[in-house]
């Protein structure tokens, strides 16, 4: 089937995931400002309401924006939330925004094993079963798409992040092994690559092991990243990466490899080295006088 692409949002019908705060709320406010009907969900119940109590003071009308506090880790509360989907959206749904996720910051051999699958579970599990379960309601949808929100650390890991990076690896070839099986049905399939971005992220690390610091001057905002997105659905592209720096490392890692990871190799000695100090200034400042 050939695939059409969507030049508005306006009446789609959307499920955003990570939507109580960061790039998922961003996505959940520019679709509502288009006049697409949104199901949001996040963990938080209290900071969903907010948002979605926000939309609505923005001047989406109140039918139009559902919240759904669910655990995206559990089968249970999957299968709720693309029923209340199902039930609130006419039984279709015409885009699915998959920006929940978390993190883990530090040396991978200080981590616990567990680390890991906490992070697979919600960012590549979750995500998979939710694109899964989703599928029939897609195959209803109007020119029906889902975005996978990915990661410079999709393309290139990045020494402080081994969890998140092999995550998003994993992200990135779901997306497009899904995409070719989707596009029989006409299902638009984007994975979009975000470089660092000026979100509470922090608040969803399940470690933070490492002095990690972003440039936040540099760092794009969450409503940019969801009008890139957006602008990418809009024009059909299959995978975007976000910023001149990041498309730089890309490209850098493409052609010299070895040079990437001579300078991650100075940049890991760097962090690390910052993290004894201040570990060991704590340490002093802590103990009695």
């Amino acid at each position: 089937m050939p695939r059409r692409r969507r030049e508005s949002f306006q009446g789609a019908r959307c499920l955003v995931t990570g939507a109580s705060s960061g790039i998922g709320a961003a996505f959940a406010r520019r679709l509502a400002a288009e006049g697409a009907r949104v199901v949001v969900t996040g963990r938080s119940a209290d900071r969903l309401e907010a948002e979605a109590l926000a939309l609505v003071e923005a001047g989406a009308r109140p039918g139009d924006v559902v919240a759904v506090a669910a655990d995206l880790t559990d089968p249970d509360d999957r299968r709720m939330l693309l029923d209340v989907s199902a039930d609130r959206l006419g039984g279709a749904l015409d885009l699915v925004v998959n920006a929940a996720g978390v993190g883990a910051y530090g040396r991978f051999e200080s981590h616990d094993p567990a680390v890991l699958r906490q992070v697979f579970e919600i960012n590549v599990f979750a995500l998979a079963e939710l694109c899964r379960g989703a599928l029939p309601l897609l195959r209803k949808g109007d020119r029906p798409a889902v975005l996978n929100v990915g990661s410079i650390v999709a393309r290139r890991g990045l020494p402080g992040r081994p969890e998140y990076s092999a995550s998003k690896f994993a992200v990135a070839g779901l997306t497009e092994s899904i995409r070719a099986e989707w596009a029989i049905d006409g299902i638009h399939v984007l994975l979009l690559n975000p470089g660092f971005t000026t979100t509470a992220f922090e608040r969803n690390l399940l470690v933070h092991t490492a002095v990690y610091r972003t440039e936040s001057q540099r760092s794009m905002s969450p409503d940019a990243v969801a009008r890139a997105g957006l602008d990418a659905l809009r024009r059909g592209r299959n995978e975007v990466t976000l910023t001149g720096r990041g498309r730089l490392l890309l490209a850098v890692n493409r052609y010299l490899p070895r040079l990437v990871d001579w300078g991650f190799g100075r940049w890991t000695r760097r962090l690390y080295a910052d993290h004894a100090s201040l570990s060991a200034a704590e340490s002093r400042s802590a103990s009695p006088s």
